[in-house]
């Protein structure tokens, strides 16, 4: 028998089956207190490691124990408590007995324990371990636990899978030195669970996988390629919000993490920029990458994502810049950045601390950088746009100044002979342009000075297209009236005119070159000029003069740039004029049916423009009608550019919404099937725009939505030629059902009722019968093509019949409209596969119940025969036998009689939904074969003549019953008597 180690004792081990049990249900009572247990669940495996007894050691003994107990929570549900406070007290027990082991062998070694460990009697080292630290009963149980969880990994039960990975997620960060083997097959079975189906056991596994990273394998090992394959691709955002948060931050995986600031999910962008950028120091981060992250953040849709945004700006970034707001801004590229501008703005609406402790004194502007200049007029732009004129007045210079500045400026940039250093010279000025843009100029002088500075710096060769647009600004602002901006605008490309170069001056490559920059910079004024006036265009105005002597001839020029700035320049002109865009309407169609490039563009913009401005129905005329002005825009649906066809949605879009188009059902009914046809899949910028149109417009009114409900089933129809039944890896966008619910969605006008309720401030989403009529026509439309279109086609359209989400102010005769329709559908045998029936039968009952009537049975057909409103409806189904169309199956057969049919409707095994459908079912019962297409296949005459003249027979035979038994009623009384009974 083996000895006994001093200081165990064989009661431990008794008691085992009772104080491991007692400490796990105490550790499910409370959601604190996992650490006690976790000590006295140590202390316990330390008595029983130091008692032995018959061929059992009490190691086992406990391992054993431990095991059981925790076999009693793996197959319990996702989100029950007590499982998930057993989970708790596993992992920390795991990191105590990491700890305890980790003093211990400090102790060992001659070192001393942590702080408030000393009197600790856990941390004395035990006798038989002589490498506490590699060889422990903690190692050892740990290792046995974790082979032991590694076989629930391939469990059948997912709830067992999922607590396995859960327990070793939770205990791998606690893992001290485990054996080499072990270490691979644990990232060999993670690997495999991370392709598991269920993503909470992928979440797991992805966490405790990125917790198995080692420093070599950060650089794009086996393990690293699976995390950041997992966060790119895996379906579930919680896998993909795992993998970003745990995974290791290195130069090899900093790539990939920024790609999640576009992740589809809002908490996943958010987390981002909270807890996963903030301890990086963005100067690690190219200067590249800094624009895409805060592009992603401060454009972000989501206002909680844009926040966090700006607080890693102004919490981490500015931190790591040493609260230096120059510094950061250095860090941003402000001469090309297109979002430091945005960003700036955002910070300073967040923390307005930061610009009102902002001080600009008369040094700093002597000796402005790129970096000042863009910090000065943000400052400058947040006063103004809080209407602070104080603030803006304190860091504003005087007009004078201001244009010394400018002056000097411009000086400098003249005498600058670096290419290099230029633009940040032209960007410094484009910033003082800016902030004179904000100046009052009280003073005469500085006003007559600025307007003087203003016309010479137009006369400056190479002055940038962006300044000439704040000069215009400018010297609108210093202008009197409307008039005298032109007037003032006019001397001036008067003066540009004259700059060209004399014929003989030099060479003639060199002229005609230098005629053409001066044509297009009188081009750019002529447009800044025009963009900036509202009165209307007449004759007798200057800036007639130079519509006829500068954009005429441009448009007019073999050059393309020219015509490209003259269509746009007559463009503005027409938005003045009306009778002038009439007279130019078809200048500017022939530029977009014959134009490439940009002036096709522009044609196609000045085109939608003028027509948004005057409609349709005015311009059309000189181009054949109002259909061959829309079918010119339509052509520009289907181009192979990308940026036409948006441009092309928008501007439709644009005239549909204003009510600029005079039959505007086929152009909408366009838009929609562009809106969801897979070849748009990529066109980001035509699906913006239209996923913003069609809520907006269909909810627009009550006259719009009635348009959407004219063209939803026709669109409905035309999807489902073109769209799949589900998404696949040849179709990426909406399905069938997809895009027929949202087109029936758009057409619903409780939804318009209740955005309304919410705009008065009360409740309720309910609608006036007359516009509930109108909706639900769309299931008497949907019902009728049922019998014509293609099977694919029926069968979307069958689907959508329970979508529309018929109820109490549905009109009852419409109610009795569809359900003749739909029985009528069902015995003609046209849906042969299980879930359209299944569909149309979920539909039929939802008929039965708005129509009282426990099943069809109780529901006589010839009571609504008379009734005037079910005409059409007997003489539509009774005109599909007189078309051919009816009583066929998907295949296009028909049945030979009423037999055959009710054959094939009996074969096979059928559910007790699809039965319904079969024609010996409740119609034969109630008799209305003779209103309904299957009886009706050997007459070709109305259902309603045809009753009428059964009746008569009826009544004649009744007749001729009575004459037989008045002529021999002597001989035979009881016959009379039976022919009256």
């Amino acid at each position: 028998m083996p000895t006994r180690k001093s200081g165990g004792s064989p009661d431990v081990i008794a008691s085992l089956r009772s104080v491991v049990p007692g400490l796990f249900d105490a550790a499910q009572r409370s959601g604190t207190g996992h650490r006690k247990h976790a000590a006295a669940l140590y202390k316990l495996q330390l008595q029983c490691h130091d008692a032995d007894t018959e061929g059992l050691t009490g190691e086992d003994a406990f391992n054993k124990e431990f095991i059981r107990n925790l076999n009693k929570i793996l197959g319990l549900r996702k989100r029950e408590a007590s499982a998930e406070k057993v989970v708790k007290l596993v992992a920390t027990f795991v990191q105590v007995s990491y700890e305890k082991d980790s003093q211990a062998q400090a102790l060992a070694n001659g070192g001393s324990a942590k702080v408030g460990d000393a009197d600790d009697v856990f941390a004395v080292p035990r006798a038989g371990d002589d490498e506490p630290g590699l060889d422990t009963a903690s190692s050892r149980f740990v290792e046995l636990l974790i082979k032991y969880l590694l076989q629930g990994f391939q469990a059948k039960e997912k709830l067992t899978r999922l607590r396995c990975c859960q327990i070793v997620a939770m205990s791998v960060t606690s893992l001290g030195e485990i054996d080499e083997d072990l270490y691979f097959d644990l990232v060999k079975r993670l690997r495999e669970r991370i392709r598991d189906k269920e993503s909470a056991i992928r979440m797991h596994a992805a966490i405790a996988l990125s917790k198995l990273q080692s420093g070599e394998d950060d650089g794009g090992g086996e393990v690293t390629e699976a995390l950041v394959g997992l966060m790119q691709g895996d379906p579930s955002a919680e896998v993909r919000r795992a993998v970003l948060l745990n995974i290791a931050k290195s130069p090899g995986t900093l790539p990939f993490v920024l790609e999640r600031a576009r992740d589809v999910d809002a908490t996943n962008r958010k987390c981002l920029f909270l807890k996963v950028m903030p301890p990086i120091d963005y100067h690690l981060l190219s200067i590249e990458d800094r624009e895409r992250l805060l592009a992603a953040g401060v454009n972000d849709r989501d206002p909680n994502v844009k926040r966090a945004c700006v607080r890693m700006i102004g919490e981490s970034w500015l931190t790591y810049a040493g609260q230096n707001l120059l510094e950061l801004t250095s860090s941003l590229d402000v001469v090309d950045s297109p979002v430091a501008t945005k960003a700036m703005q955002a910070l300073f609406i967040t923390y307005p601390e930061i610009p009102e402790n902002l001080q600009f004194d008369g040094e700093l502007w002597e000796a402005l950088t790129p970096e000042m200049a863009f910090i000065i007029r943000s400052t400058l732009e947040y006063f103004g746009e809080r209407r602070d004129a104080d603030a803006v007045d304190r860091h504003l210079p005087e007009a004078m100044q201001l244009a010394q500045l400018l002056e000097s400026f411009g000086a400098k940039l003249e005498a600058e002979q670096n290419d290099e250093l230029r633009p940040d010279i032209e960007f410094v000025i484009h910033q003082l342009l800016l902030v004179a843009k904000m100046s009052d100029f009280p003073d005469e002088l500085g006003r007559r000075e600025m307007l003087t500075l203003m016309r010479k710096m137009l006369m400056v060769p190479e002055v940038p297209e962006n300044n000439i647009e704040a000069i215009a600004d400018i010297i609108r602002k210093l202008s009197v009236s409307e008039q005298d901006f032109i007037r003032i605008m006019v001397e001036v490309v008067s003066d540009v005119r004259e700059m060209a170069p004399a014929v003989g001056s030099s060479g003639p490559e060199s002229v005609r070159l230098e005629a053409l920059l001066v044509g297009i910079k009188s081009l750019i004024i002529i447009k800044c000029t025009l963009q900036r006036c509202f009165d209307a265009l007449s004759e007798g105005s200057s800036m007639y003069g130079l519509l006829t002597e500068c954009v005429v001839p441009a448009v007019q020029s073999s050059e393309t740039v020219l015509q490209e700035y003259g269509i746009e320049c007559l463009a503005l002109c027409c938005l003045l004029d009306k009778g002038l865009a009439v007279d130019n309407i078809v200048l500017f169609a022939q530029a977009v049916r014959q134009g490439s490039g940009e002036l096709h563009a522009k044609g196609l913009c000045a085109l939608l423009d003028i027509a948004f401005m005057y409609g349709v129905a005015d311009l059309a005329p000189p181009l054949g009608g109002p259909a061959d002005f829309v079918s010119l825009l339509f052509a520009e649906l289907g181009s192979s550019s990308g940026r036409v066809q948006a441009m092309a949605g928008e501007g439709i879009a644009r005239l549909l919404y204003a009510r600029r188009i005079p039959e505007p059902a086929p152009v909408l009914e366009e838009l929609l099937v562009l809106y969801f046809h897979p070849s748009t899949a990529d066109n980001d910028a035509l699906r913006q725009c239209l996923a913003y149109f069609f809520p907006a417009f269909g909810y627009m009114s009550h006259d719009s939505q009635a348009l959407m409900q004219q063209v939803a089933v026709s669109s409905v129809c035309r999807l489902a030629r073109v769209l799949k039944p589900s998404v696949g890896d040849t179709q990426t966008g909406a399905t069938q059902g997809q895009a027929a619910l949202q087109i029936v969605a758009w057409s619903d006008p409780r939804i318009l009722a209740a955005l309304a309720a919410v705009s008065a401030g009360t409740s309720g989403r309910t609608c006036s019968p007359a516009r509930m009529a109108s909706y639900t026509q769309l299931a008497l439309d949907a019902l009728k093509l049922t019998f014509t279109e293609p099977p694919a086609t029926r069968k979307v359209l069958v689907q959508m019949l329970n979508k529309l989400g018929l109820d109490d102010s549905t009109p009852h005769a419409q109610l009795q409209q569809m359900f003749v329709l739909a029985r009528a559908l069902a015995q003609q045998a046209l849906l042969s596969d299980m879930i359209t029936r299944n569909a149309l039968a979920r539909f039929e009952a939802t008929l039965l119940k708005h129509l009282e009537a426990e099943s069809a049975d109780d529901i006589s057909l010839e009571s609504w025969l008379e009734e005037p409103e079910m005409a059409w409806v007997f003489e539509f189904v009774a005109s599909l036998d007189e078309d051919g169309a009816g009583g066929g199956a998907e295949s296009g057969d028909d049945a030979s009689d009423d037999d055959a049919t009710n054959s094939g409707a009996a074969s096979g095994t059928e559910s007790d939904v699809s039965e319904r459908h079969s024609t010996s079912a409740p119609l034969a019962a109630v008799r209305v074969g003779s209103v309904l297409p299957v009886a009706a296949k050997r007459e070709s005459r109305s259902p309603l003549k045809r009753a009428r003249e059964q009746r008569l027979e009826e009544l004649s035979r009744e007749i001729d019953e009575l004459l037989d038994t008045d002529d021999d009623g002597d001989d035979d009384p009881s016959g009379y008597m039976s022919a009256e009974g």
